[in-house]
């Protein structure tokens, strides 16, 4: 440790209180303690726990232990703030909520914007998944913990620093009974920033982290901290971590935590277990715990980003239900949570219902995984003589396959640490790649003017900047391409010169316009397409609206997960668990168009970021965190308000109409909603109608009745089909020729349903088809013959272009002229290979 960092760490509080400094006999880290002839550091492995079975302090539960916590930091000046979401929505960089520090990066810890007070207090409920193999098993890791800081954030203002947090830890330990505490020296790096903390620990046990973040990474810095290199930075911040599950163990002296923070659902799982398999009871406890607030927060289990990782816990939580024979389902323990922290966590009980179904249709889909499974592994180790790692991890990430299920049928080495290494290539989220014109940054600021009158139409600029076909303005109406919407085009018209705008697009601050021609340096105006702007403003609003609807009739869980737009049409993708219907489809759409025709105003406003999110919250984010001190907010007033930088009207009455157009599933989790607005939607609703009306006209009906009329179209063609296909088979019958005691039929143009019945015993059928000049042949035979299709039909394909199949059914197909010479060889092929057989 640099010599100027350990200093930071030789406070006056311990020398008034009368601690000591001494060096670990076993680990050689520095300490402080009150006790002169404490010759350990007190922290694990160095020393075993000392409080099981010897509980430490004032007997709490969770709440209580929470409650003494936040309720000393408030008497003593600081904020109590709610807690933020587990899933991270103001993060681009991560998932889920790892720390309460996670809460306040990057946009406070980076000095970029103010706390939301100063100094606060939280509790918050954090999720990491980096040690999931010794959940159960080491009677101390839980996927979920509630971090409790304090936090103090010193700019320009000083608040506290290293002398006063340390007082507040040793005096809330002191009044919650805990008087052995040892204050252990170390260094703290993460997330670009670093400083020097003590791990603050009590009975072998740590409870607690000070860290005093006041570096930033620099390959240049003075300072080096776990092999890398810092220099200090402005802001100064102390960043606490106090685990309230740890607390409540120390307090009540448990076998393990699980014991102290949920006995409740350790009982439930015991009463419905076949085995009492303890490490995978305190596992599937932990999960269930950990699902109730994912599910409740609105993630939604998927095959990637924060839906991997819930349905990671999720089916292992069933894996594990399924080793102990667990007599109920998952929810009944998820559920057992919910109602024992309704007190602390209401929200998770307003969730309860879509938390049930979102776990039924994941059961559901982890028990086909099982039968596809096993039938995916087999047919693998036909091709392949082993399984390699990474197969395993493509199984489980693709397919949800876990190396358990392969282990029944392969002989394999499972990593030990498997399922902490998948969740690891998950946790981070993957940045979006900013577009960047043939990677060239250009040192110009076009001043957007679409921002200042997006009704406007035409402007003067000047050309400062021009390559080839390419030019940058001084400023433009242009709205380049972003946050789904397509750019603008338009014209730029110079001495009597008029050039088209194909597109606009953003590089850093300037817009690149691309032309149809050539311009110089100078002077020009500029006119958009005015009719598209304002279909795709239109068009963005109308998405806005979607987004609320949806919810409003889907559940509060729906979350953007991607926007398109154009002057046609628009999509919105959003997370949901299942399928969207019909008449959910309807319902969006009514109360979409009942909100277009309140006339209610589109306010677009820039506004700093921390009053933002105080003002609407994290639903803000639906389009990804923008980066910025300030961001632009578009808000329909009690509706929906998001971080936005699209053109948008200025009242909801001038979308005009919204008509959905269809939905459909993008991914696992993820539902599309197809839609238009304005005059786009009355010429969709248009083409339907006259579609609608040929239609009945060919059916000879009315366009009201034109469903009927299909319908018995329809169940007539049925009965036609059934007619032709006995037809077939009869005259199939009719037409076969006896050969070695197997028919051989030729009849042509078979019905599929007819090949089957006709080769149910001893048969064979060889059937021709052409349409146009492509031509097919059928060749298939009875499971009772020893013939294989597959490789008549290998042969033939020689003939006709191409040939394969299974070997009782197969096909040969290509040019038409040459069927009957390739029939003729077939039946030739078939008498040959039966004459072997009755040899």
């Amino acid at each position: 440790m640099h010599p100027e960092l350990q200093k930071m760490l030789q406070l006056q509080f311990f020398g008034k209180e009368g601690f000591v400094r001494r060096k670990c006999e076993k680990c050689g880290s520095y300490f402080w303690t009150q006790d002169e002839k404490q010759k350990l550091c007190g922290d694990a492995p160095c020393v075993e726990y000392s409080f099981i079975g010897n509980p430490v302090g004032k007997k709490m539960d969770l709440h209580g232990m929470r409650e003494a916590f936040l309720s000393f930091f408030e008497k003593h000046g600081h904020t109590r703030l709610k807690r933020y979401p587990v899933v991270a929505r103001w993060r681009d960089d991560i998932y889920l909520t790892i720390a309460s520090i996670a809460d306040f990066q990057p946009h406070v810890t980076s000095g970029e914007v103010p706390p939301p007070a100063n100094p606060l207090v939280i509790s918050q409920p954090s999720i990491r998944l980096n040690d999931l193999e010794e959940v159960g098993r080491s009677g101390r890791h839980l996927t979920l913990f509630e971090m409790m800081g304090h936090h103090a954030f010193n700019n320009s203002q000083h608040i506290y620093w290293t002398e006063e947090t340390v007082e507040y830890c040793h005096n809330f330990l002191k009044e919650i009974g805990i008087d052995d505490v040892t204050y252990k020296e170390a260094e703290w790096a993460g997330g670009g920033n670093a400083g020097v903390c003590f791990e603050v620990l009590s009975h072998g046990l740590e409870v607690a982290t000070l860290v005093f973040m006041n570096l930033k990474e620099d390959e240049n810095g003075k300072y080096e901290v776990k092999g890398k290199r810092y220099s200090e930075m402005p802001l100064k911040i102390v960043d606490t971590g106090y685990g309230l599950e740890r607390f409540v163990w120390l307090v009540n002296g448990s076998k393990t935590v699980y014991d102290a923070i949920f006995p409740y659902a350790i009982e439930k799982i015991r009463g419905k277990a076949e085995k009492e398999e303890m490490e995978y009871i305190y596992a599937i406890a932990d999960h269930a715990r950990c699902l109730a607030f994912m599910l409740a927060d609105g993630i939604v289990p998927s095959n990637s980003g924060a839906g991997y990782l819930a349905r990671l816990v999720i089916r292992r939580a069933l894996r594990f239900m399924n080793v102990i024979g667990y007599a109920d389902d998952l929810f009944s323990i998820v559920d057992e949570h919910i109602k024992h922290m309704a007190k602390d966590f209401p929200e998770l009980v307003e969730e309860r219902e879509r938390i049930k179904e979102i776990l039924e249709i994941e059961t559901e889909k982890f028990c086909n995984a099982i039968e596809k499974g096993k039938a995916m592994v087999m047919r693998h180790l036909e091709k392949e003589a082993r399984i390699t790692v990474e197969k395993l991890v493509e199984f489980y990430d693709s397919h949800g396959i876990h190396p358990e299920i392969v282990k029944e049928i392969a002989s394999i080495e499972i990593p030990e640490d498997f399922e902490s290494m998948v969740a690891e290539r998950h946790l981070k989220a993957e940045k979006k790649e900013e577009k960047k014109e043939e990677g060239k940054e250009y040192d110009i600021e076009t001043t957007p003017l679409y921002y200042d009158d997006e009704y406007a139409k035409q402007f003067d600029a000047n050309v400062v900047h021009l390559e080839d076909k390419t030019v940058i303005l001084d400023k433009t109406l242009f709205y380049p391409e972003g946050g789904g919407q397509q750019s603008d085009t338009g014209y730029l018209m110079q001495n009597g010169k008029k050039v088209r705008v194909k597109k606009a697009e953003k590089a850093g601050k300037a817009i690149l316009h691309f032309l149809d021609g050539k311009l110089e340096k100078g002077a020009v105006k500029g006119e958009i397409d005015w009719h598209r702007r304002y279909a795709m403003m239109r068009h963005h609003t109308a998405t806005h609206v979607i987004n609320y609807a949806a919810r409003h009739v889907l559940g509060s869980h729906i979350w953007q997960a991607g926007s398109e737009l154009n002057e046609n049409e628009a999509r919105l993708d959003v997370t949901h668990y299942k399928r969207i219907s019909e008449e959910e489809a309807m319902e969006i759409e009514r109360v979409a168009n009942e909100i277009v025709r309140k006339a209610m105003p589109v306010e677009k406003t820039f506004m700093r970021r921390d009053g933002a999110e105080k003002k609407f919250g994290f639903r803000l984010y639906q389009g990804g965190p923008p980066k910025g001190r300030i961001i632009r907010v578009v808000n329909i007033p009690g509706i929906e308000a998001e971080a936005c930088g699209g053109t948008h009207v200025n009242n909801t009455a001038e979308i005009g109409m919204i008509k959905v157009i269809g939905t459909e599933r993008v991914q696992d989790g993820v539902e599309r909603i197809r839609f238009c607005a304005g005059e786009k939607a009355i010429e969709y609703m248009q083409r339907q109608e006259k579609m609608l009306k040929e239609i009945a006209s060919i059916l000879g009906t009315q366009p009201e009745k034109a469903a009927d009329a299909a319908k018995k179209l329809v169940e007539e063609r049925k009965r036609l089909k059934k007619e032709v296909e006995k037809l077939q088979e009869r005259l199939g019958k009719e037409a076969a020729e006896e050969y070695k005691g197997v028919k051989i039929i030729t009849q042509d143009n078979l019905m599929p349903s007819a090949i089957r019945e006709l080769t149910k015993k001893k048969a064979v059928v060889i059937s021709a088809s052409a349409k146009g000049k492509t031509g097919i042949l059928i060749i298939a035979c009875s499971e009772d013959l020893p013939l294989d299709c597959s490789k008549i039909a290998q042969e033939i394909g020689k003939i006709l272009g191409g040939g394969g199949g299974k070997r009782t059914i197969a096909q040969a197909g290509g040019k038409a002229e040459k069927l009957e010479e390739a029939k003729k060889r077939a039946i030739e092929m078939v008498k040959k290979e039966l004459s072997k057989f009755s040899s």
